[in-house]
């Protein structure tokens, strides 16, 4: 990622490029099948506010799924534009995950930060943020990519993001992965919460 790509400018210019389109890609698609199934099985499929959704990847692995509201939020208005959704179930909204907020009285049966979390400083402030948006039996799952260097930045907001959903009054743990792709020689850690009411 370019320094630029801390802006909605910099990740415009980014999918205009064509920087992100290896998001499609076969070694790609395991973490998307890890949360389409969280998703699935734990009946919260329905409803789904995906925050930074880029191209609405997410939204094309849930909609065979049974989803029936989708709500994609990027800071990247033309990662937005390349995004093909149906209009009768999608809503695909700008905005930043430390400000958006939905539309009065919308809530969800699933919020999922995919890939994400490593923009913000304290990421598992963030995701604690995002409860009030849930309905009564609803799952957050997020991903991170983590770095084979165990010392890196982005393994020590994963291991805080990680810690603060292992707080048992708070969150209730109810998987947790370490997925790697032996093609692309990457791991993302996985984890599907749901807040403790």
């Amino acid at each position: 990622m370019s320094k630029n790509a801390s802006t909605a400018e910099g990740w415009d210019q980014e999918y205009e490029a064509g920087r992100w389109a290896f998001l499609r890609s076969l070694p790609e698609s395991g973490r998307y099948g890890v949360i389409g199934m969280w998703l699935n099985l734990t009946n919260s499929n329905a409803e789904v506010l995906d925050i930074g959704c880029g191209e609405g990847l997410l939204y094309e692995r849930l909609a065979p799924m049974g989803l029936k509201r989708y709500v994609g939020v990027d800071l990247s208005p033309a990662s937005l534009k390349i995004a093909n959704v149906d209009p009768a179930i999608a809503s695909l909204r700008a905005g930043d995950m430390h400000s958006f907020a939905p539309n009065e009285g919308e809530t969800f049966s699933a919020i999922v930060f995919n890939e994400v979390l490593h923009f913000a400083e304290d990421p598992g402030a963030v995701v604690a943020r995002y409860v009030p948006f849930l309905k009564e039996d609803g799952v957050i799952a997020f991903s991170m990519y983590a770095p084979n260097k165990p010392t890196s930045g982005a393994n020590k907001l994963i291991a805080k993001l990680w810690e603060s959903t292992d707080d048992e009054t708070k969150w209730d743990v109810l998987d947790d992965y370490r997925l790697t792709s032996d093609k692309k020689n990457v791991t993302w850690r996985m984890r599907l919460v749901k807040p403790v009411r």
